[in-house]
């Protein structure tokens, strides 16, 4: 079984030789920032003698790049191995903090290690993009491409591809369906002369590091050919 493993490095190393030894890993991702490049360097040259394929990433921003980071690890790594997991014992506070909601963000297994043992970390074994549906995740895209916030629908709408009764629907949610709103990924203020404002959270952004650009789907035709029925006000938490 093949096995990729990232680990974030800090202060101290001996977690994760602790961790390699527990997981038996084909290759090792370290997560690195600058005043610590010497010491990851010394690290890889200690996989090498173990026959352990490894490479280094270097980050400034623990709270920011670590997120891009994983997400192009992932990238990379797609279908060559088994599994993924990341190993947050090692960095910083801030790294290992950032470290454990990217873990949560892409579904991967985490763990810390305690003494000389590994506990895995309580993260669900999926990836929060998977309870987001895809046209959800257009309207975040869209978002993202009108600079993070828009004050109308009709842009909104436009930049997306999904009909503004169905937007409704998609950020306020309904029966049985959370919207972007209750799921953190974006936020409705009211503005000026009370028009509405749809702006992407930090999450939101999160969820879409890594993802394909938009792709924007067919507009409805005329009416009754394709059009989306208007959803009640009740059920889907209309935006007025």
């Amino acid at each position: 079984m093949r096995v990729l493993q990232i680990v974030t490095l800090g202060e101290e190393e001996d977690e994760i030789l602790v961790g390699v030894r527990e997981y038996p890993v084909a290759k090792v991702v370290i997560i690195h920032e600058p005043e610590d490049r010497s010491r990851a360097a010394e690290l890889l040259r200690k996989f090498s003698i173990l026959k352990i394929e490894g490479e280094r990433r270097e980050i400034r921003n623990p709270t920011k790049e670590i997120f891009e980071v994983v997400a192009q690890i992932l990238q990379d790594a797609k279908g060559k191995y088994d599994d993924v997991v990341i190993n947050v014992s090692s960095g910083r506070k801030l790294m290992t903090c950032a470290a454990i909601s990217a873990a949560f963000v892409n579904g991967i297994k985490a763990f810390y290690v305690q003494g000389d043992r590994a506990q895995s970390l309580p993260v669900l074994k999926f990836s929060y993009s998977e309870i987001v549906s895809e046209s959800k995740v257009n309207v975040l895209r869209a978002l993202d491409a009108l600079d993070g916030a828009v004050e109308s629908l009709n842009d909104l709408s436009e930049a997306s591809g999904i009909e503004k009764s169905l937007l409704s629907y998609h950020i306020r949610g309904g029966r049985g369906s959370k919207g972007l709103e209750e799921l953190g990924l974006v936020e409705v203020d009211r503005a000026h002369q009370g028009r509405l404002v749809i702006k992407l959270t930090p999450m939101g952004r999160l969820l879409l590091i890594g993802q394909p650009p938009l792709e924007r789907p067919p507009r409805a035709g005329k009416a009754g050919v394709g059009t989306v029925r208007e959803i009640p006000a009740g059920k889907g938490g209309g935006l007025a």
